[in-house]
């Protein structure tokens, strides 16, 4: 029978009887309908009633008014409404869950006035005005599933719509050689199986000119997306964001989906977007976007791009090509890609090049060049140029150029050298001025923007020059040094090959450092000028602050870019805005750096004290939310350091605090319960009972972690006692504290009081005025993990059940079942990674329970990929446990299970781990961190093997 439930506010008692009288008339109609005026006073209390009413229903009715609006979408005075705050949010749960797809909530308005006051989340869906009397007709054909015409029988499609979107610059000069790698790139094209194709080559080795030479001769592309990476910036060190890679790509594909709860889901959506036909996805120059340091893989920074790619080499038909300086790790030895290392030319090819440009000599002076020169395609394109310019195209004359002043890397010496000889023949020319005005940028540029420069009359770079003069320098450069690349469709782009800024860029700056100061004094009013808002509302709008902030600092107004710029209108004044309303972590990030002369570890000098603890912290931060916890360390460290030299006890406090949780995440378990133990000093110094009670838990936290129970408890109580003096009326512990004792509690099978304590403390969080999405997560996810543990327990193995009995496991299942999967939902939605996995852990336990293998093996590779690439081996152990478990169960169900594709912990294959290596693993791991509290699970499953 169908079960409709209805949710609504009680306006007035006129109100609640028209509901009610709805209600009366479904049910005398054969519907199953349920209002709460049919039972005031339920046993299990309000939010659980309502919960199950709101899943229980094949269709939940809305009754939209004014107040109801105001309620869901919680813009009414706190205190009020708290039942439809509720509702609403779990509404935006389920819709969230089910990819926004709606089967089930129906808006309903008795008014036609109350139209305007359906919430946002259900306004694109049907509704009902019941002030029309076929209205109601219409309603109860719906909820019986009788609306609809036949459909037509499917014809053949009319039309392909083709995109070309290509954003790769035109590379001057002819491509020579590179047969194989275009044959391989046919091939790739052709052959559906193939998914991704890398190429890894150094820069200036000609991996651009090879795409673009390929895409002009292919005809058969009908859906091209190119993008190249290095209009951001060339540097592997670079912090860049690929926000505009995705509005592009989105915008190119007809997406109207701007907003996005989680960078993966971003990723995916794109994804999503390229299944829909066969596409050429071109990513050129992608090195910035990753590790490059020390120590690093090439792991991807930017966690919207890995789930792209992810997902691109799994099951699709298109394809995807990517060139860059290094390989990208997660692509390592993956099925259906094909990683190529693009060598320099071969010398005969070089020898060709330099033909190209005219240049005399016999076949062994040109080898002899040609070899001088490494083959390196950049560097014999600017040889070549400069000799048939300047040499009489004599190749001996090569001989004339001066050695290299500076100290450059292998990669671009020989290009270097020659743009030295180029700095030489240019001196005094607008050519040159204009080649130092390119190299003020790490991107292409509009001539607009130089107009403001070239207006601005600096020294040494844009005085004295008339506007004819660069006109005549902007072609010279183009046709006759063939230094400029073009951009198709846009003729008022400026660029050049990224080396040729780098140099020219590096020679202003040491050369005319006040005319490089004066250039970006500049650019930063510009920029700042540029929003037609005060505070832009949305990321794109935002981008020209991002600028400005960047060009600022560049000219050494640091402090001056924080106070004008970053903090009242990109920070908005503590509000964090990029970050918590945007979710600009990676924009907000490469803002960051900006005031950093040594990301991340040395703010700029120009900064005050308060501002350079800020920004190590603000790094930090962010690069926690972005999975690059190891890099997170540093900025929290450095930011401590600075804190406790200035005896700033309480802002010690809650760095330690951060440093210590980070410390955790990443199984620093002895370096963890140091910071921890360090940050209850600082708490007590500071005088501040918020640190007194949170730092205590984190603390706690560590030694339960280490297995030091007894300790832990202690500690727990302790934070307790001071929470009930600061809060008499909040005396529990709740929140992140409140979290970690129920973690304890738990594992030390106090299952009902979690469940007491946890039910408690959601109460509060319902009545109090402002509660985090991460609190909300962290109490269903204690109350998800304690009816687990309770249904476990009433279901012993090899025991026989009573009815009531197997009833009771069940409910408790259940109960399990619907606060993990909003859990797992509402951490997505906070954004907070670290925390993700311990919901998936528990939802793949509960999975495991109840036989869902392959649910749980989903989950548990999830866990594995967030923690692995992340670093967290506290969650890596106890995915190899949990996995261990996993593959038990289904050897006792009969279950033949192919093991997920996995790397194993700091190897660089991809291979299936059986049950004795997920053990082993995580006894390894064990013993690395010091997480003794899985000593006993670990002697188990040893003992099993055994």
């Amino acid at each position: 029978m169908t079960k409709v439930f209805i949710s609504y506010s009680h306006d007035s008692d006129a109100h609640r009887e028209r509901v009610r009288k709805l209600s009366d008339r479904l049910r005398t109609e054969g519907i199953d309908c349920d209002i709460d005026q049919y039972d005031p006073t339920p046993n299990e209390g309000w939010p659980l009633w309502m919960l199950k009413h709101m899943q229980d229903a094949n269709y939940v009715l809305l009754i939209c008014t004014e107040t109801y609006q105001k309620r869901v979408e919680q813009r009414e005075e706190p205190g009020k409404g708290l039942g439809v705050r509720w509702e609403g949010m779990l509404l935006l749960n389920q819709l969230y869950r089910n990819q926004s797809l709606n089967t089930k909530f129906i808006p309903v308005i008795f008014r036609p006035e109350d139209e305007a006051f359906i919430p946002d989340p259900v306004f694109g869906f049907s509704r009902y005005n019941l002030s029309h009397p076929r209205e109601y007709d219409n309603l109860y054909r719906h909820i019986r599933g009788e609306l609809g015409a036949d459909k037509p029988p499917l014809g053949a499609p009319h039309f392909i719509r083709t995109i070309h979107s290509n954003s790769l610059p035109t590379v001057e000069g002819k491509l020579f050689g590179r047969k194989d790698e275009l044959a391989l790139l046919d091939k790739a094209w052709a052959d559906p199986q193939t998914r991704v194709v890398q190429f890894i080559a150094p820069g200036g080795t000609g991996k651009t000119k090879l795409l673009r030479h390929w895409l002009d001769h292919t005809d058969n592309i009908e859906a091209l997306i190119a993008w190249s990476f290095y209009s951001q910036g060339s540097s592997e060190d670079k912090q860049i964001s690929a926000t505009p890679f995705f509005s592009h790509s989105f915008n190119a594909l007809h997406s109207d989906k701007t907003t996005f709860s989680t960078e993966e889901e971003k990723g995916e959506h794109l994804a999503h977007l390229l299944r829909q036909q066969r596409c050429l996805l071109v990513l050129d120059g992608l090195e910035p976007l990753q590790h490059a340091g020390r120590g690093m893989r090439g792991e991807l920074k930017d966690r919207a791009i890995r789930q792209l790619l992810k997902n691109l080499a799994g099951e699709h038909t298109s394809l995807c090509i990517i060139t860059t300086r290094l390989a990208v790790h997660e692509l390592c030895d993956r099925a259906h890609t094909i990683s190529h290392d693009l060598q320099n030319l071969a010398v005969e090819d070089g020898i060709d090049l330099l033909k190209y440009w005219k240049i005399r000599g016999s076949d062994e002076e040109l080898k002899k060049a040609v070899q001088e020169y490494g083959c390196h395609a950049l560097a014999l394109h600017l040889l070549g140029n400069a000799l048939h310019t300047y040499l009489d195209g004599d190749v001996r004359k090569r001989d004339t150029l001066d050695e290299l002043i500076d100290d450059y890397d292998d990669a671009g010496r020989h290009a270097f050298k020659v743009m030295q000889a180029y700095r030489e023949w240019l001196s005094g020319t607008p050519e040159l001025q204009l080649l130092h005005l390119l190299g003020l940028f790490d991107h292409p540029i509009e001539t607009d923007v130089l107009q403001v420069l070239w207006q601005s009359q600096i020294p040494n770079l844009t005085a004295g020059i008339a506007e004819k003069a660069w006109k005549v320098a902007i072609r010279d450069l183009r046709e006759k040094h063939r230094m400029l690349s073009a951009h198709e469709g846009r003729p008022d782009l400026l660029d050049c090959h990224p080396l040729i800024r780098e140099y020219f860029g590096k020679q202003l700056q040491t050369q005319h450092p006040d005319a490089w100061q004066q250039a970006h004094a500049t650019l930063y009013e510009y920029y700042k000028a540029l929003p037609e808002k005060e505070f832009p509302d949305t990321l794109e709008e935002m981008q020209p602050l991002f600028s400005a902030v960047a060009h600022g600092c560049a000219a050494g107004l640091y402090q001056q870019a924080f106070i004008e710029v970053y903090w009242p209108r990109i920070q908005r004044s503590g509000e964090n805005y990029a970050c918590n309303k945007l979710g600009a972590f990676s924009d907000d990030l490469a803002t960051v750096a900006h005031f950093f002369t040594t990301p991340w570890q040395t703010p700029a000098a120009g900064l005050g004290d308060a501002e350079k603890a800020g920004v190590l912290n603000w790094a930090g931060f962010r690069l926690r939310a972005l999975g690059r916890l190891r890099e997170a360390v540093e900025p929290f460290a450095v930011s401590l350091d600075m804190l406790i030299k200035q005896e700033n006890w309480k802002e010690a406090a809650a760095n330690a605090s951060n440093l210590s949780e980070l410390q955790f995440t990443l199984g620093d378990l002895a370096a963890a319960a140091s910071s921890a133990a360090q940050s209850v000093v600082y708490a007590d110094k500071s005088g501040d009972m918020f640190y007194h009670v949170l730092n205590r838990t984190t603390h706690a936290d560590t030694l339960h972690q280490v297995g030091w129970v007894a300790e832990a408890r202690a500690l727990f109580q302790a934070a307790e006692a001071l929470q009930q003096e600061r809060q008499p009326d909040y005396p529990r512990l709740y929140s992140l504290p409140g979290f970690r004792y129920c973690d304890l509690l738990l594992a030390q099978g106090e299952t009902t009081e979690v469940l007491e304590r946890a039910q408690n403390i959601l109460g509060w969080a319902m009545q109090a005025a402002r509660v985090s999405l991460l609190d909300f997560s962290l109490i269903k996810l204690s109350l998800g993990q304690a009816y687990l543990q309770l249904a476990v327990e009433e279901t012993p193995p090899n025991l026989p059940l009573s009815g009531e009995e197997q009833e009771q496991a069940a409910r408790s299942l259940s109960e399990a079942e619907g606060w993990l999967e909003q859990a797992v939902v509402d951490l997505r939605a906070a954004g907070q990674f670290q925390y993700l996995p311990l919901g998936l852990l528990a939802r793949a336990a509960l999975f495991r329970h109840t036989h869902d293998f392959d649910k749980a093996r989903q989950d548990l590779q999830e866990v594995f990929e967030i923690a692995d690439y992340s670093g967290m081996r506290l969650h890596l152990t106890d995915y190899h446990l949990e996995m261990a478990r996993l593959i038990l169960a289904e050897e006792e169900e009969g279950v033949c299970n192919t093991p997920l594709q996995e790397t194993d912990v700091g190897a660089y294959c991809i291979r299936p781990l059986s049950l004795q290596s997920h053990i082993a693993a995580a006894a390894r791991l064990i013993t690395e961190t010091g997480y003794h509290r899985r000593d006993a699970e670990l002697a188990k499953l040893q003992q099993y093997i055994g």
